[in-house]
C-alpha cells in the first residue's frame, strides 16, 4: 500500500562523550555519539519537571569525519536526520533491536568562545549561536542484511 510517509527528526542536545570512530569494510568512516536531550514532562514549561533522553546518533562519510574532528563531550549541537530501527541476531541467535538517528546534518549551537568560557567556568557574557554547520552530501551505504553496519 503506497501512502504518504515522512521520517525526519531534529534534536538539540549535548554530547555525552567524544564521538567514536569506526570504518565499514569498504573504508567509509562512521562516527557515533550519544546526544543528551531534555524532555519536559506533563506539558510543564518549567525545567523542574524534565527528563533526559540519551539518543544514539550515527554519521557517515564526510559528515562522520567532521563530527570526529570538531565535536567533543559537552558540545551543544543540532542534529537533523532520520529515525532508524535496526534488527539483527546476536551470537546466541537472539533478535536484537537498536533505535538510532542517522544524521545528515550537524550544526553547532554555541560559539567556540562560549564553549571555552563554559570549560573555564568563566563568567563571560554568552554569545548567540553561530550558524556553522556541516551537511553530509553523500548517502550512506546501506547493507540489506540484518547485521549492524560496523
Amino acid at each position: 500500500m503506497a501512502g504518504i510517509s515522512y521520517n525526519r527528526i531534529i534534536l538539540v542536545g549535548r554530547l555525552t562523550r567524544d564521538p567514536e570512530v569506526r570504518y565499514t569494510t569498504t573504508g567509509t568512516q562512521i562516527s557515533t555519539f550519544t546526544l543528551a536531550v531534555d524532555r519536559v514532562r506533563g506539558g510543564s514549561s518549567s525545567g523542574d519537571d524534565s527528563d533526559t533522553d540519551f539518543i544514539p546518533v550515527v554519521t557517515f562519510g564526510r559528515l562522520a569525519e567532521f563530527v570526529a574532528s570538531y565535536l567533543t563531550k559537552g558540545r551543544l549541537v543540532l542534529v537533523e536526520g532520520t529515525l532508524r530501527i535496526r534488527r539483527w541476531q546476536n551470537q546466541l541467535g537472539e533478535t536484537r533491536r537498536t533505535t538510532e538517528v542517522w544524521a545528515d546534518a550537524v550544526r553547532f549551537m554555541e560559539t567556540k568562545k562560549a564553549v571555552e568560557a563554559m570549560m573555564n567556568n568563566s563568567s563571560e557574557a554568552f554569545e548567540p549561536p553561530v550558524d556553522v554547520d556541516f551537511l553530509g552530501d553523500e548517502e550512506p551505504e546501506v547493507d540489506d542484511t540484518d547485521e549492524p553496519p560496523f
